[in-house]
């Protein structure tokens, strides 16, 4: 090789060196801005981790304070319904008076070993009226009380076998639709009075349905 030679591939390996240099220096600087943007998402993630676990608190928390709620509305409708058949049952025996049907005997949660539970039951010796207490009556509580409770009242009580019965509802809030309704089906609705007392809202020529 010439020294002509040696002279071009110094001076060719000299520039190439410098292409890899600058080359590397770039690399160097893009590396460097990666490691700014990973550093950047890293915060961000470690903030939307914290915002995550701020927001499982939170729910948690939430979910809690509706378990008390829900049990507090819960204990309040019990005391609602426990009021409510009170009420009724104080009322009964002269409210039915007022009506014709004079019971003697009054009821209150009558069961048996394999039977359902009614709420107030009447008696006479000869008739038999059979109130569902509720806080705020539905067209579904008089279908049930009608083709449930009332349907099988004397097979599960086969001491009233011979009994005139009659079916009633107590509820504290009526509407006037579903009055009407319940009226129609035969029963006695009996709610809360504007003095805070008891009545039965059927009409005086009201004709009770027996079972």
């Amino acid at each position: 090789m010439t020294d002509e030679e040696l002279k071009e591939l110094v001076a060719s390996l000299a520039i190439s060196q410098q292409r890899n240099e600058i080359q590397f220096a770039r690399t160097d600087a893009q590396l460097a801005k990666t490691d700014i943007q990973l550093e950047k998402t890293d915060g961000k993630l470690a903030k939307l981790i914290e915002q995550h676990e701020k927001t499982e608190a939170g729910l948690l928390q939430l979910q809690k304070i509706v378990e008390k709620v829900t049990t507090k509305l819960g204990d309040l409708g019990n005391i609602q319904g426990s009021i409510a058949e009170d009420l009724f049952r104080r009322n009964i025996v002269q409210l039915l008076a007022e009506r014709g049907i004079k019971v003697k005997n009054v009821g209150f949660h009558v069961t048996m070993p394999g039977t359902s539970e009614y709420d107030i039951v009447a008696e006479n010796g000869k008739e038999v009226v059979v109130m569902e207490v509720k806080n705020k009556l539905s067209s579904r509580h008089i279908r049930r009380f009608l083709n449930v409770q009332l349907a099988k009242f004397k097979r599960e009580f086969p001491i009233y076998a011979n009994y005139k019965i009659y079916g009633a509802i107590g509820s504290l809030i009526v509407s006037e639709a579903i009055e009407k309704q319940a009226i129609e089906e035969g029963l006695f609705v009996f709610t809360q009075s504007k003095n805070g007392g008891a009545s039965i809202v059927n009409p005086i020529e009201f004709e009770a349905k027996t079972w």
